[in-house]
């Protein structure tokens, strides 16, 4: 118990944000110059770190910092008169006056939001004008422009009321969020968010629960997400009741299969870091039977990973020239898959808009694999599609990446066993 105690513990301090003095120096950067020209002034007030970040459940690596900068109302009526479009003149006069601070960046208007890329991380700055109800009018360009309504300062307080009154709140929402970055999963920051205070506040004995008690604990949480209703097409978001979309997400079907891994696991530190990635600790017995070697990569520490699109992999499996089917219909019907066959991994769904580049990731597990000294795991820039044979017996496992803007934005894992001949 105190091994898992230590694992989870480890796992959690993995998790935090590392960068944060950075982030803040950017932001008080930002305002100041805004500042300058729409309150004369040089201070660093005015802007609001919104989104995870600002609710204090964002994880390290996350690549966008959502944050709010609060304009005089005159500037509203100054756009809001505008004949066409004030919305897009008020975000390109933003990204205009950030240029004269930041000239080498890339900043630009979109949508909603003016975009600062810097090198490791974006911000994502909204423009906004305070309202009496602590809300916040926000420009949106599109069709002919308008303003919209936010209300993140209910959330968070909502979300900051929950790590008050809980110990295990914020850390659940952490490692959800790493599970989403590690397994590809579709979901939104707020949702999880949402969903998490759903979870515990039906659930309240979850509340105050040891580290030692947390491989139970997510076996719960993944049980809840997996029992959502696929079909549903919204949510009220907590503390401010707004709307969240379900824009294609898929963290109802990955979470049943994450429940499953949990529910018919035979090593708990195997499974938790195939579910969560290499920032979850591995034990020494673990790594020596399953192979984890110095040698694999994995794809956060190479790009920020943030996952904002679907994709999904399917492998074409032949044998002397003909096809035989493709490895979901196998997996459907049971099916073995024999050493000697040609295996070609293909992307089958990809909402992308392009440009991207694409990446892949072959890995061999277990004892086979280590008596070849064949573990492999190097990730390499490829096409959309991997040519592979099936060599020998054992578990192996193969994984696509996306990479836009030097952003991990979706990934996917396709896993293949290998049968004796």
């Amino acid at each position: 118990m105190m091994q898992v105690e230590d694992n989870f513990n480890e796992f959690i301090s993995n998790l935090q944000i590392d960068n944060l003095d950075d982030i803040n120096t950017s932001l008080e950067g930002i305002a100041k110059k805004l500042n300058q020209k729409y309150y004369d002034n040089s201070t660093t007030d005015n802007y609001l770190i919104v989104g995870s970040m600002g609710r204090n459940t964002s994880i390290k690596g996350e690549s966008d910092i959502d944050a709010i900068y609060e304009l005089p109302y005159e500037v509203f009526e100054k756009f809001d008169d505008y004949e066409s479009n004030g919305q897009s003149q008020l975000l390109n006069e933003i990204r205009d006056t950030l240029k004269e601070k930041y000239p080498s960046t890339d900043i630009k208007g979109d949508g909603q939001v003016v975009v600062i890329a810097f090198t490791k991380y974006k911000i994502e700055l909204v423009p906004g004008f305070k309202q009496d109800d602590n809300s916040y009018k926000y420009p949106d360009t599109h069709d002919g422009g308008s303003w919209k309504i936010t209300k993140p300062i209910p959330e968070i307080e909502e979300a900051n009321n929950m790590t008050r009154n809980t110990s295990t709140y914020r850390d659940i929402c952490q490692m959800i969020r790493e599970w989403k970055a590690n397994n590809g999963v579709t979901i939104c920051g707020l949702l999880i968010d949402t969903l998490i205070k759903d979870f515990l506040d039906n659930n309240p004995e979850y509340k105050w629960k040891s580290k030692s008690d947390y491989y139970e604990l997510l076996k719960s949480v993944f049980k809840y997400l997996s029992d959502q209703d696929e079909n549903r097409k919204q949510w009220n978001a907590m503390g401010s009741n707004q709307i969240i979309e379900n824009k294609n997400f898929n963290f109802i079907k990955k979470g049943k299969k994450a429940y499953n891994k949990l529910s018919n696991s035979t090593d708990e530190s195997s499974t938790l870091r195939e579910l969560f990635g290499s920032r979850f600790p591995i034990s020494e017995q673990s790594a020596n039977e399953y192979g984890y070697s110095n040698d694999e990569q994995f794809i956060e520490e190479i790009f920020p990973v943030y996952i904002m699109y679907s994709l999904k992999i399917d492998c074409e499996i032949t044998q002397n020239g003909f096809r035989t089917g493709l490895l979901s219909e196998f997996i459907k019907k049971k099916f073995m898959i024999k050493q000697n066959r040609k295996l070609k991994f293909m992307i089958v769904e990809n909402n992308i808009p392009k440009p991207y580049d694409i990446y892949w990731k072959v890995r061999n597990v277990g004892y086979e694999a280590i008596r070849r000294n064949c573990i492999r795991g190097q990730i390499k820039k490829g096409i959309d599609y991997l040519n592979e044979s099936t060599n020998f017996y054992g578990p192996h496992y193969v994984e696509c990446y996306i990479i836009k803007d030097g952003i991990c934005v979706a990934r996917d894992k396709i896993s293949v066993s290998i049968d004796y001949d």
